[in-house]
């Protein structure tokens, strides 16, 4: 096993990374993160190599995205952005998996808004 420490200081993210789940049963599978608020509201990915990648950006949300979660057979990914309260679930084009288990990291404060169901499809 290899440790590397980055950082987000260099400016590749608004915040710093939030909630974190693994791909677990996958030799170099994906480490999903969120992004704690700024321009880059979402959930992002970053593979063995250290390479980059957008699940999905808010164009409209830039608070706390947060609630990272998958389903049990992994084919839907939910998250939340926290201050407008509003849940999204998200499923592959192609139908497939997620692969991930959940593992909460990190507790946040609950609003009292009502959520408000969406899909994208990726």
């Amino acid at each position: 096993m290899t440790y590397h420490n980055v950082s987000t200081v260099s400016g590749l993210f608004d915040g710093d990374p939030d909630q974190m789940q693994r791909i677990l049963g996958q030799e170099g599978g994906l480490l999903y993160f969120t992004e704690e608020g700024g321009v880059n509201a979402g959930v992002h990915a970053r593979d063995e190599l250290g390479r980059f990648f957008t699940i999905f950006e808010s164009p409209v949300f830039s608070d706390e995205t947060t609630g990272l979660s998958f389903s049990p057979d992994g084919k839907h990914m939910y998250c939340a952005f926290q201050v407008n309260g509003i849940l999204y679930d998200i499923t592959r084009s192609d139908g497939l998996s997620f692969d991930a288990k959940s593992l909460d990291v990190k507790y946040h404060s609950v609003s009292n808004r009502r959520l408000n169901s969406q899909w994208i499809g990726l």
